[in-house]
């Protein structure tokens, strides 16, 4: 018996044991952030009314729940359930039946752990029978009909090659689409945009990732992805409730129908718009199978914008985990399949370089007379064949780097760009896309934030940084690139057939991906 979910985007990231450290540390951020809001203006010019979580809790005093009729909600139980449950019946799910939940995907990759469910061969059968369940449930389409279809299959920037291959198995093998080809996420949003270059910035549930594309391409050495999303807002906001007597006193965000409500308000009356100041009406109601519903009509301050600025305040993210340092291109394994792969390559080059440089070397000993002392030329060479082996290191391993809040991911990013032309461009024209990328006033927040870093030899005319393009919903952009790029004539080639993967396999990869194998 177990249940499995689409996302976990209803229930926040948990929070971790609070150390001495933790919250000294999460508090003088949050004090840091309050004075930076006193002394901000709104946009007539006029001083910015600020709260305390003192007049937030005294306006709250009083305030208790109405009380109204018994829920009409049900919960699921196991008998009801059969084999599985999936997406928001997670929600429902019955607590005394003690449900197996398994999440399929945690900080924008597989959720390979050693716990139950954890090993690579079950997380796939959970995502066959997600995927599988909503195209027969929601789709209408039978799975024997499948081989009359094609998937498009979008993967993020950085990427884990076999867990690729294990996604183009499942879909052609074990689904039995008629065809599928990959593409990178945040190129599909650049065909979503209708941009032809853009720095993409990815804000999803549990992960936050930034490349630059240009020419259909992402450019791999600005990929960089940071472990935190909205559900790290999420729980930051419900810190910074609990704090401002938060009347909703019951509430744990560990259980689903409260994590579902928790992200709800955050979705819902969170900003980053300066002109909305003072103490704010904050209505919502508790509902609970077989319960009484209880509707809270409360007050809310400064809170509001505290919990999206930790976007560019990440160390207050401490909260639920402080290993939320950025990562930049994935680990790439030899696969015996593939003996020509990305290992194989650099390996090659590198012994080319080192050929290459011992030759030179040779002949400059041959030119100077001086062939009794070849250590100099020995040094050098140590030297280049290190530094091939650091960048090497660099491209393949995840790169430690220190907590980056988004402005700093994105000035990171960009000037990994390989020309002072194409940083201009992309310091131009900012994507931003995913889920949480919906705070009012986000943009306006970013622009200010990046004006005061670009470097003065980069600064555009004209900085662009453009939300919700063509009027879409900034978390369907992405699949809408996706969609219109399947259409276009010059993809038709990137398809690979169910009888060309069973007879060349992960190879076929390097002819047909869009990117860089």
């Amino acid at each position: 018996m177990f249940s499995t979910t689409m996302n976990s985007s209803n229930v926040p990231e948990q929070p971790q044991p609070e150390t001495k450290e933790i919250s000294v540390l999460i508090e003088e951020n949050y004090q840091s952030m309050r004075s930076t809001l006193q002394s901000c203006l709104r946009s007539d010019g006029t001083p910015r009314i600020a709260t305390s979580p003192q007049q937030v809790i005294a306006a709250n005093k009083t305030c208790s729940p109405t009380q109204g009729s018994i829920s009409n909600l049900s919960y699921v139980n196991k008998d009801e359930a059969k084999e599985y449950i999936i997406g928001d019946q997670l929600l429902y799910a019955n607590p005394p039946d003690h449900f197996n939940i398994h999440f399929p995907f945690r900080r924008g990759d597989l959720n390979v752990h050693s716990g139950v469910g954890g090993s690579l061969s079950s997380v796939l059968a959970d995502l066959e029978t997600i995927w599988g369940h909503c195209i027969e449930s929601l789709l209408e389409i039978p799975r024997a009909d499948l081989k009359s279809y094609r998937a498009v299959l979008v993967i993020p920037d950085i990427y884990n090659r076999p867990y690729l291959k294990e996604f183009v198995n499942l879909l052609l093998n074990q689904l039995g689409f008629g065809g599928c080809f990959l593409l990178q996420d945040h190129v599909a949003a650049t065909f979503g945009a209708g941009l032809g270059a853009a720095c993409v910035v990815d804000l999803g549930d549990q992960k936050t990732s930034v490349s630059c594309v240009e020419d259909a391409l992402s450019q791999r050495a600005t990929r960089t992805r940071l472990d935190y999303g909205g559900s790290d807002v999420t729980q930051s906001f419900y810190y910074l409730l609990q704090r401002a007597g938060f009347p909703y006193s019951q509430c744990q965000p560990e259980e689903p129908l409260d994590g579902a409500l928790l992200s709800r308000l955050k979705e819902t009356y969170c900003h980053l718009n300066l002109d909305l100041c003072g103490l704010r009406d904050f209505n919502f109601v508790v509902e609970c199978p077989g319960k009484v519903t209880e509707r809270y009509q409360a007050k809310v301050g400064d809170e509001l914008l505290l919990a999206p600025l930790g976007l560019f305040n990440a160390e207050v993210f401490a909260l639920t985990g402080q290993d939320k340092r950025g990562q930049g291109q994935a680990n790439a394994t030899s696969d015996p399949e593939d003996p020509h792969d990305a290992n194989y390559l650099r390996e090659t080059s590198r012994r080319a370089h080192k050929e290459a440089l011992e030759q030179s070397a040779s002949a400059a000993s041959m030119d100077t007379g001086d062939g009794a002392n070849p250590g100099g030329a020995q040094g050098d060479d140590d030297l280049v064949v290190d530094s091939l082996a650091a960048d090497a290191a660099q491209d393949d391993q995840p790169q430690q780097q220190l907590l980056y809040s988004l402005d700093q991911a994105i000035l990171h990013s960009i000037e990994r760009c390989s020309s002072d032309e194409m940083k201009r461009r992309m310091y131009s024209c900012i994507l931003l896309v995913g889920g949480g990328a919906k705070f009012e006033g986000l943009s306006t927040w970013l622009h200010n934030r990046l004006l005061l870093q670009i470097p003065y030899q980069f600064r555009p005319e004209q900085t662009e940084i453009i939300v919700g393009p063509k009027e879409m919903d900034p978390s369907m952009v992405a699949w809408k690139g996706a969609a219109i790029m399947s259409c276009l004539e010059s993809a038709q080639e990137l398809w690979i057939r169910p009888s060309e993967w069973r007879k060349i396999g992960v190879r076929i990869l390097r002819e047909k991906a869009p990117f860089y194998w």
